[in-house]
Formats: C-alpha cells, sequence, structure tokens
C-alpha cells in the first residue's frame, strides 16, 4: 500500500499491529481493520450529523508475493436541510484497496492494483489522524470533497525504493487519461522525515491537473512537531488551491495527548485568479488510548475567513467527538 511505505502515519497504523492470523498457522493471511463512530457539529443552526465507518483488511503474504484488500462501509446521518428537522441517511460500500506487491528483497517492490495516493500529510484513514478534520476542509459549489488538496486513490503500479536514509516512489494510473505521482522521502537524521511528493494528471481530455506536498516531521522525546505546503493547480477548469499546515502532538502521559493545529487555505479562480476565499483554520484536540484497541478524541476548529465569495460560505466553528476501534 503506497501510503504505508513512505507515510509517517503508518507507524501510527495501529491496526496492523492488531491484525489477527485466520487460517492455518503461518497461512499468511491475517484480518484486521477499524470501527469509526463520530459525531460533529458545525455551526450553532446545523443538527448533529454522525458518521459511522467500518473498515476490513484482508492481508496475503507467500514468499516475496503478498496483497492487501481494503473494504470499507460508511453510513452518514447529515441534515439535508438546515431550516428544518429532517436527516438524510446516506450507506455505501467502497473497495479502498486491492493491491500486489512482490518485494525483491533489497529495499525494491512493485505493486500493481487499487492504491491509496502518497499525496499529503493528513492521512486518509482516520486510524493515521491526528485529530478529526482536515486541515484543507472549506467546501463551496465548486468544492469535490472535505479534502480540497490531496487525492484520495486510484488504479495504478508502483515501483518504491526505500534505504534507511531515502525512499522514492513512482506511481502511474492505469487508466486512459494517465497521470503519475512521484514520492521522495528523507529519513537519514533520527526522529526526521522530510517528503516532496507531486502529481500530474495533464493528458488531454482529462479534468488536468497538478498537486504538490512538501512536508517534514521531527519527533522530540513527547513532541512530534510537523509543517507542510501543498497546491492543487487545476490546469483546465476549476479553481486553484494553496494551503499549509503547522502541528504540534504532545503525549501527555502514555495514554493522553493533545494535539494543536495551525493552518491556511487560499482559493483562486481559474480563469480570472480572482480569490474565492482565503481564510485560515485552528484545531484543538485532546486524545485519549483506552485501551491497545480503543480510543477516541475531541476537536474544536474555529475558522477566520478573510475573503469569502459567493460559490463560498463562511465556515463556522466544528465540534467533533470520534471513538475508534481497531481488530
Amino acid at each position: 500500500m503506497k501510503n504505508k511505505l513512505l507515510s509517517l502515519a503508518s507507524l501510527l497504523a495501529v491496526f496492523n499491529a492488531n491484525a489477527i492470523e485466520i487460517g492455518p498457522t503461518g497461512s499468511g493471511v491475517e484480518l484486521g481493520g477499524f470501527i469509526d463512530i463520530a459525531g460533529q457539529k458545525q455551526g450553532a443552526d446545523t443538527e448533529t450529523s454522525f458518521v459511522g465507518q467500518v473498515e476490513v483488511n484482508l492481508d496475503f503474504s507467500s514468499g516475496p508475493v503478498s496483497a492487501s484488500v481494503d473494504v470499507d462501509f460508511t453510513d452518514t446521518q447529515g441534515v439535508s436541510d438546515t431550516d428544518s428537522d429532517s436527516f438524510a441517511d446516506t450507506t455505501g460500500g467502497n473497495l479502498e484497496e486491492a493491491v500486489v506487491t512482490y518485494d525483491f528483497g533489497n529495499g525494491l517492490s512493485v505493486s500493481a492494483g487499487k492504491m491509496l495516493s502518497y499525496m499529503g500529510f493528513e492521512a486518509y484513514d482516520p486510524t493515521n489522524m491526528y485529530q478529526y478534520s482536515y486541515a484543507y476542509d472549506v467546501g463551496g459549489q465548486n468544492d469535490t470533497g472535505a479534502q480540497m488538496i490531496y487525492d484520495a486513490y486510484d488504479v495504478g503500479f508502483s515501483i518504491d525504493y526505500g534505504t534507511d536514509l531515502f525512499s522514492i516512489g513512482l506511481w502511474s494510473s492505469m487508466e486512459a487519461d494517465a497521470g503519475y505521482e512521484l514520492a521522495l522521502a528523507y529519513t537519514g537524521i533520527e526522529n526526521l522525515t522530510a517528503k516532496a511528493i507531486f502529481s500530474d494528471f495533464s493528458a488531454p481530455g482529462s479534468e488536468a491537473y497538478e498537486k504538490s506536498t512538501y512536508w517534514v516531521s521531527y519527533q522530540l522525546d513527547k513532541l512530534l512537531i510537523a509543517g507542510e505546503i501543498a497546491e492543487n493547480d487545476q490546469l483546465d477548469t476549476g479553481e486553484d488551491v494553496e494551503g499549509f499546515l503547522i502541528m504540534a502532538n504532545y503525549a501527555l502521559t502514555d495514554a493522553a495527548g493533545l494535539t494543536l493545529r495551525y493552518s491556511g487555505l487560499e482559493i483562486t479562480g481559474a480563469t480570472n485568479n480572482t480569490i474565492q476565499y482565503e481564510g485560515s483554520k485552528f484545531t484543538i484536540s485532546p486524545s485519549y488510548v483506552f485501551n491497545d484497541n480503543f480510543s477516541g478524541l475531541i476537536e474544536y476548529s474555529s475558522y477566520d475567513a478573510e475573503t469569502v465569495s459567493a460559490s463560498y460560505a463562511e465556515p463556522e466553528e466544528l465540534m467533533a467527538v470520534e471513538l475508534i476501534y481497531t481488530f
């Protein structure tokens, strides 16, 4: 899985450590996953919305060949009309990853299938996040989702090579309008990780874009500090997005932690470079690990918008509670 090879968040993927072997001893088949239950309220006039997510991960290995299949089920209850008490329910299953990897045993591996993107400091799965929400989450009529910069996953193949000093990964899409991602990571200094990641989907006939993220993190005893700058350039249509984040996570005790994050976002029009949205976000999120399988967090986020066009609504403060059980 691409995000597991080069991502700092992979170090926090507790559900992988908790995976249990199924079938005969030594079969190489493991079952893992998580259950995520979260509730959030954004603004004084909205109902509380609830999200339930279950992800089941099956991992297979036999010699140098391994495979991973991740299936995700999500049930969302949200407000369909902010002026009423009616709720809209959405439920769906999704094949998140299905990837086969061959490990040559010298740091070099090749993978093919549906896999997660290299993109970004903040991870795709909630088990690898330090807080509930994303840094770049302002929505509007032209928004494509809560996360406005990173890619999620795609079908393709990758070549990855890693040592104690550095890692490099090259991924190419298998779709007709193919694109690619390139990830470079430096890990030659103890407790330091630095990455540069680029993607290009500019083939004719596609919704062309170029994206880049640069981030660095450093673990200093109980304190993790990180920073990122990221950009999403829409080449044909849409809007260009630039963002940054600064984050600190401190382990107050063996079980309790605290995350502080400050991020900024600027969205400009595709044709006239007019600023559509410009603002910042501050997040505070205490967390607690009840045992090896069960953890939870609370988040409060506030937004300060300097420029808001008619395409975007000024975001209101966010409150969220999240519980995660890993297996």
